[in-house]
């Protein structure tokens, strides 16, 4: 049963209660006024009889009395109307057939006198009148005492002594019938008004409570619906100030509450995914690095073996088609010797260019420390800018150094440092030879240790390429390049226990950082003693 029916019902029995106990009381309460009234009425009729029919019992006038007492006996409201002496005998009635009767002294005219052994002169107004009920509905019974007075002892009819007091009794009926339809017609009329009051209570109560209590709770049910379905934005309309005002205001805060719980645990979920993903990003990156230095390592001790059984041979080679140069250029010499002389040159030039690969195989697989100490990266850079400046020029490139002041000492090989920064500066020349453009030296304090950046406004790398830019013999050059300077450059900054990034698109140059740390892990012992 819903909670608007619970309380319409229970206002509705209590409306029941109070109007039906209000009516009965009413009707209670004016059946006792009516009844004292009728009292009241019968008795002032009765003294109505005694003084109608005073005049005839002065002068002893039988038949006036009786004409007096039928006369009133047949108003509307008069029933029967009797004159008795004291001994109960009838001597006029509006019945004639009761005029000489004798009435006991258990009757009910009677009995109220004779409950003692002496007669009381007078009757107390309670006593003096009585329910009656007959064929023709209830009557009120009035008992009216005839007093002895001074104008009946000295009447000459006077039968009576002058000492006794009482002389007869006056018993009057008096129908109830007009005053019982009044009364049953005023009391439908309450009950009717009772209803209508109990039916209009209702109706107001039913319509306070749908709008006070029924619609409030269900849009608190609904938005508490919407809550476990996940809508979490729902609010209730905080209307009023009652009980269900505060329910309404504290649901919302709940659902604020929970929104922001959830907001703060999707959060939390999109910075661990992005935490997890920087995680991914840097596994990925590390194992590229591991790969990187296996492959490295693997390839430098490749390059060792190759270039040291490559490079006295190829030292021969040299030496001895300058010896045929020489011997070829003291005498005169026919077409077909100046063809061989030509084919000599091409022959040492080729030679020395593998020499000079040879020479770049040893510097790769060189795995020695190198001199580490307090080294300026800012003086580096302007030593590694100024040896390359002529190629720069060459290539049409503008060098700008952006160099931070008082630059931490980091300990460092100079001379690998001053190698590396020269590599990419050559490379950056190379890359915009044929547009120009510019090229950048940064320098920059870093937690722990040092940045050192290298940035162009060349051509830019694919993802491809970029993705290979650090394997050896890998090179995007036409002719002349060897593919061992990017990947000397990453041998030289992880020896020196850093790290080495590349940011570069097609068309939006490139960027090389490089992070020296202020002391190196395998040299952090070494600085400690």
């Amino acid at each position: 049963m819903r909670l608007a029916a619970k309380l319409t019902a229970i206002v509705a029995v209590g409306l029941i209660v109070v109007f039906g106990t209000m009516t009965a009381l009413n009707l209670w309460l004016q059946e006792r006024a009516t009844l004292k009234i009728l009292q009241l009425n019968g008795m002032q009729l009765g003294d109505m009889v005694v003084a109608a029919t005073r005049d005839g019992m002065l002068h002893n006038d039988r038949e006036r009395i009786q004409a007096t007492v039928e006369a009133l006996a047949h108003r509307g409201e008069m029933g029967v109307i009797r004159i008795m002496r004291k001994d109960g005998t009838i001597m006029y009635s509006s019945l004639p057939g009761e005029i000489g009767q004798r009435l006991s002294l258990n009757d009910e005219q009677c009995v109220v006198c004779h409950t003692g052994s002496v007669p009381p002169r007078e009757l107390p107004p309670e006593q003096r009148t009585r329910m009656l009920h007959g064929s023709g509905g209830r009557a009120l019974g009035v008992i009216q005492t005839i007093l002895n007075e001074k104008e009946c002892a000295q009447a000459a009819c006077h039968v009576h002594q002058e000492t006794e007091t009482l002389l007869g009794i006056l018993d009057v009926n008096v129908w109830l019938t007009p005053h019982e339809e009044i009364r049953t017609k005023s009391a439908a009329g309450m009950t009717l008004v009772s209803i209508l009051g109990i039916v209009l209570g209702i109706g107001a109560t039913a319509l306070a409570v749908r709008r006070l209590v029924h619609l409030r709770v269900r849009k608190l049910i609904d938005h508490t619906q919407k809550i476990a379905s996940g809508d979490l934005s729902a609010r209730v309309p905080e209307v009023g100030n009652d009980e269900l005002t505060d329910l309404a205001r504290h649901f919302n805060r709940m659902a604020r509450d929970l929104e922001a719980a959830r907001e703060e645990l999707l959060e939390w979920g999109r910075t661990l995914e992005m935490r997890v993903e920087e995680k991914a990003r840097e596994l990925e990156k590390a194992k590229d690095h591991i790969l990187q230095v296996e492959k490295m390592a693997s390839l430098g001790k490749l390059a060792a073996v190759v270039a040291h059984e490559i490079n006295n041979p190829l030292s021969s080679v040299v030496t001895y088609a300058k010896v045929l140069i020489r011997r070829l250029q003291t005498h005169q010499l026919s077409e077909e010797c100046k063809e061989n002389l030509r084919y000599l040159d091409a022959i040492v030039s080729e030679a020395s260019r593998c020499g000079r690969i040879v020479n770049q195989l040893l510097s790769f697989a060189r795995k020695k420390d190198g001199d580490f100490s307090p080294t300026n990266l800012n003086e580096v850079a302007e030593k590694a800018v100024f040896l390359v400046q002529h190629k720069l020029d060459l290539s049409n490139v503008k060098a700008v150094m952006e160099l931070a002041p008082d630059l931490p000492s980091v300990i460092a090989d100079a001379g690998q440092i001053q190698q590396a920064l020269m590599a990419l500066l050559i490379n950056a020349a190379e890359a915009m030879a044929s547009t120009g453009g510019q090229v950048k030296v940064i320098t920059a304090r870093a937690d722990g240790g040092v940045l050192v950046t290298v940035e162009d406004t060349g051509p830019g790398m694919t993802p491809e390429v970029a993705a290979r830019a650090f394997e050896p013999f890998f090179t995007t050059k036409s002719q002349g390049g060897v593919g061992l300077g990017l990947s000397v450059v990453y041998g030289i900054v992880e020896r020196h226990g850093g790290r080495i990034d590349l940011q570069t698109a097609p068309g939006q140059g490139c960027r090389v950082t490089m992070f020296f740390p202020l002391v190196p892990a395998s040299h952090e012992g070494k600085e400690g003693s």
